[in-house]
């Protein structure tokens, strides 16, 4: 297991989120949208601007995880937000954003994200459960999070630019970590 350090961002992470974001956005799907689409959804979602404003905004933490040159690795958001009428568990959150670079994938970086974002999310926003969307082609996504226990509730659209996709809507009712 690779050794992080995982840490809440700040405004002044912005500048190195974006363009960290973008590029971990454009790994997982660039492939399998189309070029303007993708082009469309990188600029309203990952600019500086954007970042600054999320990461100022008390309804959101961001979790940076960090390697030990202070360079990105992965990171995670999760927001206070309502939930869609199919999450029925008990003061959710939404578990917005999780990725990690293609670079790390396979390293325990991931694993060392979920744990800290599950433990922000009961901690840092009072979550007693966690919701996400995930895209119904991402198998490898979809996997992940049933083995950090979260499962299908219902679906919801996801647009890139002017592409809409599908989305599982994923829940888990528990923050407490999964035993083995």
């Amino acid at each position: 297991m690779t050794p992080m350090t995982i840490r809440r961002a700040s405004p002044a992470d912005a500048a190195v989120l974006a363009p960290f974001a973008a590029r971990c956005f454009e790994q997982a799907f660039g492939a399998q949208n189309d070029p303007e689409d993708l082009a469309a959804h990188l600029a309203k979602s990952f600019g500086v601007a954007q970042q600054t404003q999320e990461l100022q905004h008390p309804d959101y933490v961001t979790l940076l995880a960090l390697t030990a040159g202070d360079e990105p690795a992965g990171y995670a958001q999760l927001r206070r937000q309502p939930a869609p009428p199919c999450v029925t568990a008990a003061r959710p959150a939404e578990l917005r954003r999780f990725y990690v670079d293609g670079r790390w994938h396979g390293s325990g970086v991931a694993g060392q994200l979920m744990q800290a974002t599950l433990a922000a999310a009961h901690q840092t926003l009072g979550a007693a459960s966690l919701w996400l969307s995930v895209w119904t082609e991402n198998p490898r996504a979809v996997a992940f999070y049933a083995r950090h226990g979260f499962a299908i509730a219902g679906s919801a659209d996801f647009w890139v630019g002017s592409d809409r996709q599908s989305d599982h809507i994923m829940v888990r009712s528990a923050l407490v970590p999964l035993t083995a």
